[in-house]
């Protein structure tokens, strides 16, 4: 299962094509594109490069900590309706 998903989604040309030219649709893509080549253009690789590394790395904690909220909230939301056996 976790394979044919990959390929659904990670292996599948034709889904990454698709995804680019949607995002080339939504407003505002073209000035946000042309502001992050000048700040990219800005700074050297090497400085763009750790910037960019530490800011994912930097917002993936967040990230973490909304879905384990998420989670927990749907945890709840699913014990009030019901739909979940307490253990």
């Amino acid at each position: 299962m976790q394979e044919l998903f990959s390929k659904l989604l990670w292996d599948n040309p034709d889904l990454c094509q698709t995804a680019e030219r949607l995002r080339e649709t939504l407003p505002g893509f073209q000035e946000a594109q042309r502001e992050y080549e000048q700040v990219q253009a800005a700074a050297d690789y090497d400085l763009y490069d750790r910037y960019f590394t530490q800011l994912m790395r930097y917002s993936d904690f967040e990230v973490r900590a909304y879905y384990a909220l998420g989670l927990g909230l749907r945890g709840a939301l699913a014990r009030e309706l019901g739909l979940h056996s307490p253990k």
